[in-house]
């Protein structure tokens, strides 16, 4: 199980990496530059914004709904 979750995490961090480059997302790149500025790594920065996509996608596999943008970046802007 451990090696699933790695890899998940893995995964979830690159999902994270390619949002940073996305203009559209710009809100990614503030919340990372946010969390750097009080203090955190740019991995534990990354892995915090991950932690937040992965709550938004347990709420759209458990909800059956699409992307919500706003609730996302809401969540960002709460970091």
């Amino acid at each position: 199980m451990r090696e699933t979750n790695d890899q998940l995490g893995d995964e979830i961090r690159a999902v994270v990496e390619r949002q940073l480059q996305q203009s559209e997302l710009a809100e990614v790149n503030h919340a990372v530059d946010r969390l750097m500025e009080q203090g955190h790594s740019r991995e534990k920065a990354i892995d915090t914004v991950g932690t937040i996509l992965l709550e938004e996608i347990h709420e759209m596999m458990a909800e059956t709904e699409m992307f919500d943008r706003e609730r996302y970046v809401g969540r960002l802007e709460e970091l």
